[in-house]
């Protein structure tokens, strides 16, 4: 892919197996092939010229707001003299015969884009966990939506399935936890597991994690000689300042308050 020169940073996150890109809003000049499946959002308008799978360049308009699927192997030209700001998510899975589409308008898609986009932005945000929640949730969105097939998952776990997850969380609370490594338990992807253990618990992976987390940290403060980032790195949050801000959220109190 070629680029002009950028006049504000792409911020790019890696989240379990989702690659993430915000491009800005500026001008852009793109030629590549698809080396994997790729969902996309344009949270602007746009207009330029493009060609997907296809040597006919024409003029399109995108309105804000719309999804974007280009499966791999697919050419892609497009230039805008003006640009949008865009979010790429790469890492789905390929799915065979879908063929690329764009400006898809979907509610629940606009909901997760929107929310994605504020964690990119979002200096201080350092939980991976949400963040891939969110990517597996939008591309399985993408994925219903362009998919021809229907192969319907499962709506709620078994009480043995979600024993298995209770038991990998616990084994893994104080380390790197991701909605892959769940999802690969029950052998499912990562966007029909959030799905189905929201379905079956009433909350997310992530905020389940989280609660798990800040019970933890609860206990924890409660033993004087545990200074606060020991409790934080055994909690399994990535710093003090980010169980701090969790505690602030949720509790209305910072740890030491809470200690206290």
């Amino acid at each position: 892919m070629t680029t002009p020169q950028k006049t504000e940073n792409v911020r790019q996150r890696s989240a379990g197996r989702w690659t993430l890109a915000l491009l800005p809003r500026q001008a852009y000049l793109a030629r590549y092939v698809a080396d994997g499946p790729l969902v996309g959002f344009a949270f602007d308008s746009q207009q330029g010229f493009h060609a997907f799978a296809s040597d006919r360049v024409l003029p399109f308009r995108a309105y804000p707001n719309g999804l974007a699927f280009v499966p791999t192997g697919c050419d892609v030209y497009s230039c805008s003299e003006q640009g949008g700001e865009y979010l790429a998510v790469r890492g789905a899975s390929e799915i065979a015969g879908a063929a690329p589409f764009s400006d898809r308008i979907d509610p629940r898609a606009i909901a997760l884009a929107h929310r994605i986009r504020q964690l990119l932005l979002s200096p201080g945000s350092d939980d991976a966990l949400i963040l891939e929640e969110l990517s597996a949730a939008l591309v399985e969105r993408a994925q219903t939506l362009f998919s021809t097939r229907s192969d319907p998952e499962e709506q709620r776990l078994t009480r043995n399935r979600l024993k298995r997850i209770e038991d990998l969380i616990e084994a893994h609370l104080d380390s790197k936890l991701t909605i892959g490594m769940m999802a690969a338990e029950l052998e499912m992807s990562e966007g029909a597991f959030s799905r189905c253990f929201r379905a079956s618990t009433g909350k997310s992976p992530y905020a389940h994690v989280l609660d798990k987390r800040i019970a933890w940290a609860r206990e924890l403060l409660a033993v004087e000689r545990f200074d606060l980032a020991q409790i934080a790195l055994a909690a399994g949050f990535s710093s003090h300042a980010h169980m701090t801000s969790v505690f602030r959220q949720r509790l209305g109190c910072v740890p030491s308050q809470f200690r206290r």
